[in-house]
This record gives C-alpha cells, structure tokens and sequence, in this order.
C-alpha cells in the first residue's frame, strides 16, 4: 500500500500513473495519441471525506425480506456498519450489521483517487415493512442521517414505480429532473434506470456526480440498474459499475454476475438483461425465468432498443432472440434506453404491429439526461418525439388489474400515457 500511495501522490504521482496506464494500452496494442489523452488526468469535484457519502439502496436478493446498502468514505476508514430497527420500533431495538469495504481506484483523478467502499444486506426483514437505518463509523463518529426504505410486499397489492433512460451526459440537469420526480411522486418504491447512468465508466468522478445528484433519492428508493454501453470502460468491463453496486447474482449461469439478473415486486416480474453481450447466452435463461413466472405482469430492462428510435441503429439480434421469448411468453412491456429521444412502439408480435397490448409487446425508449438524438420515422412508432428529458411513472393496481403508464417532462407536464388492462 505504501508504493501505491507514493505513486499517486501529487502532480508528479499522477503523471506516473497516467503513464503506466497508457503504457499499459500501448502494450496491449491500442494506438495512443500521448498529448491528447492528458485530458484523461481528472479532478474530483465530490472528495469523499471520513463521513459516509453516497449512500444508495439496492436489492440484491429478495426485496420482500433483504434490503442491500452501498455507501462511500475516504479510504482512512478501515470499517463501517448499519445500524436500523423498524420504523415503528423502540431504539432499544436498533440493530447493527456490518459491511464489506473494498477499495475504489482511480489513478488519473488529481485528487481523491482512493475511496473506501461499503455494502452490506440486511436480511431476515418483514415484508412490506418500514425500517430506518444509518451508516457510519461503528466507534460513534461520523454517522448519515437517519433515512428510511420499505420493503416489497410478499403479496399482490398496487406499487408504483419510475422508469429513467440514460442520464449520461448533463448530471447536473438529471438531478434537477430527479428530484422534481421524486417531489411530486413519492409513491414509486424504485426507480428503474435502463442502461447509460454515466459518460465514461472508467472514470469515477462521473459515479460521483451520479450518486452526488441523487443520493436523497436513491438513500430512500431501491436503483434498479441495467448495464448501459457507456457503463463499460476502456476494457469492456463495467469494473466501476460492478465495484459501486451490489446487484443480484441469479442470472444464467456461467455468466458474468450481477449483470443479468431477475425479481418479483407484487405480481410483477422484472427481468434485467445486458445487451452489451450476447443475447443467445442469456436466452436460455431467459425462457426459464419467463416460464416459470406466475406474475400478472412482464417487463423486461434493457439498454439496446429491439425497435430503435435513432438512424442508422439495428439490434437484430435483441429483436430476434429477445422478441421471440417476449411474443412466447408474452411480455407486457420493455424498457430501454440508448438512443436519447422518445419512443413508443404499438404493441409488437414477430416483429409485425398487432391490435392491442393482450397479442404483443411495447417497446420504449427514453433519455433522462441532455444527449439527444436525431429521430426518424418507423412504421412501428406510435408516439415519439426528439429533444426532451422524460420520467416515467408506473402504477399497477387491481380489480381490475392495470398497468397504468405516464411520462412526464421536467415540467410535470404528461408527454404520453397508456393503459393496460387485464
């Protein structure tokens, strides 16, 4: 650890280790252009400090009984727990579970380039039960504040939640959109991001800002992520995405964790898939999960659309593989990001427009974040429009059983909306 420290000490450390990462590429084999990628040595603009930062809510496994936390403190803190009881509970009720810590490496940040990460599951919860909690250091000092989160029912019973395409570029913006979200709809119990969360994956202070513009949210509401293409980095690992998150580990097996995974919230199932990689090796999965599932509700998260919204762009293999499985075992909706302007497809079945929602699939496409796309006109499209910033609130709710679709702009304002009934 000490040549570590030495090597990133300062202006001259800093150099050091740009140059080794860049000899490193170069050995690989990779053209480098030396002057031009100096602009690869950051700056940090959220320091971690002692006090826990970046607090964020997953699940990694069932949401009805567990609920993971993630958290960040500067890498001087060698430990750090949970501490939550019932919302309802005395304080003599608190319980202490502690966390995992790894450390997070970014050598070309100037400042900052170690963090000190933390996650913890807590397990053994009550179903569809209120509980607050606190990180920090478990010597006394440096706590958060007391937050809360709820979770999942074990039962059918209405929920609500947001579904984001790609923040990626323009954060600042995106946590302005967020927030206002988050205001006027407190209701959703998770907020769905499909693929894109940041610019380059590689780079830790662009995770920063992400957490940094949503911590009040995702500090109280579960992410539920899928893996974007900018989530990668320069070695076609998400190694930050995967460092920073806790995820579940069920997906196909022999495949890369915690980027392909599934859960059930009430009556709906919700399967999360990587278009980055092959969509054959996660069919086999896929068809056992959608097979086996009893839910009411279907819905699929990806990154790359089946249906594109932007020029020049085909996923034939999510269309072909994907949309076989979603017309065979009838997926109401999927969700996906990537091409950076509105799209809503008509209900799809072989890769033809059906009549209604009961014989086919929707497809949609959002963007949450300031990168825009060119659009261009589809055959398939039923409503789609360029150059705005949108969330989507879900609601599912019974007797009769509807899924209840809105997207909103940063306004407020309802941009489109449907309903399905059953």
């Amino acid at each position: 650890m000490k040549s570590r420290k030495l090597l990133i000490r300062g202006g001259v450390g800093i150099l050091a280790a740009a140059a080794a990462f860049f000899l490193f590429r170069e050995l690989k084999g990779e053209a480098i252009d030396w002057y031009a990628h100096r602009r690869y040595v950051r700056t940090a603009a959220y320091v971690s400090s002692a006090a826990p930062d970046q607090i964020c809510l997953t699940w990694a496994a069932d949401p009805a009984t567990t609920q993971t936390i993630q958290w960040r403190t500067s890498s001087s803190v060698e430990s750090s727990v949970v501490e939550y009881r019932g919302e309802d509970e005395p304080e003599t009720e608190t319980k202490r579970q502690d966390a995992a810590r790894m450390l997070v490496e970014d050598l070309l940040l100037e400042n900052d380039p170690i963090n000190a990460r933390f996650s913890a599951t807590l397990e053994g919860l009550q179903p569809a039960t209120a509980y607050t909690y606190r990180v920090g250091d478990p010597s006394g000092e440096n706590w958060s504040d007391w937050a809360a989160f709820t979770t999942a029912p074990d039962d059918a019973v209405p929920f609500s939640f947001m579904y984001l395409g790609d923040a990626q570029r323009g954060l600042g913006a995106w946590g302005l959109l967020m927030n206002k979200a988050f205001e006027r709809h407190p209701e959703a119990a998770f907020y769905v991001v499909a693929g894109d969360l940041i610019n380059d994956g590689g780079w830790r202070n662009e995770w920063d800002h992400f957490f940094g513009a949503a911590e009040e949210i995702f500090r109280r509401r579960p992410l539920v992520p899928a893996l974007g293409n900018h989530d990668y980095d320069y070695d076609e690992v998400p190694r930050l995405y995967l460092d920073l998150l806790t995820l579940p580990e069920n997906g196909p097996d022999g495949f890369p964790a915690e980027r392909a995974y599934s859960f059930t919230y009430s009556n709906a199932l919700f399967v999360v898939l990587d278009s980055n990689l092959s969509a054959a090796d996660q069919a086999a999965w896929l068809e056992q999960v959608l097979s086996t599932s009893n839910a009411t509700w279907k819905i699929a998260v990806y990154h790359h659309p089946a249906y594109p919204s932007a020029p020049h762009r085909e996923n034939e293999d999510v269309r072909e593989v994907w949309g076989a499985l979603f017309d065979k075992y009838h997926v109401d909706v999927a969700l996906q990001g990537h091409d950076h302007a509105y799209l809503r497809t008509y209900p799809m079945h072989g890769g033809e427009r059906v009549a209604s929602a009961a014989d086919g699939t929707i497809y949609i496409v959002s963007v949450s974040g300031t990168k825009f796309y060119d659009q261009v006109d589809r055959d398939y499209s039923e409503v789609a429009f360029p150059n705005v910033m949108t969330y989507q609130v879900i609601d599912i709710s019974m007797n009769p059983d509807r899924f209840t679709y809105r997207a909103f702009d940063g306004e407020g304002t309802i941009r489109d909306e449907f309903v399905i009934e059953k």
